[in-house]
């Protein structure tokens, strides 16, 4: 519920976490520069909609595995 919350645009404290989060792992990943330009990225994918997309394509490939 709350990460669905935050992907929808939902904001205050719950996104600065998942921002943070994001821009960290996105630093450490190689995909951003620093913490700051993994913020920037995580942010657009939050806005734009693409990681409620991401999410929801994987709620269905979770929900259609055999198992």
């Amino acid at each position: 519920r709350i990460a669905r919350s935050v992907l929808a645009g939902e904001g205050g404290p719950r996104r600065d976490v998942v921002l943070l989060n994001a821009g960290v792992a996105l630093e450490v990943a190689g995909r951003a520069a620093s913490v700051e330009e993994g913020l920037e990225l995580a942010a657009r994918a939050i806005d734009s909609g693409r990681a409620a997309e991401v999410l929801e394509r994987w709620a269905e490939v979770s929900r259609s595995a055999p198992g």
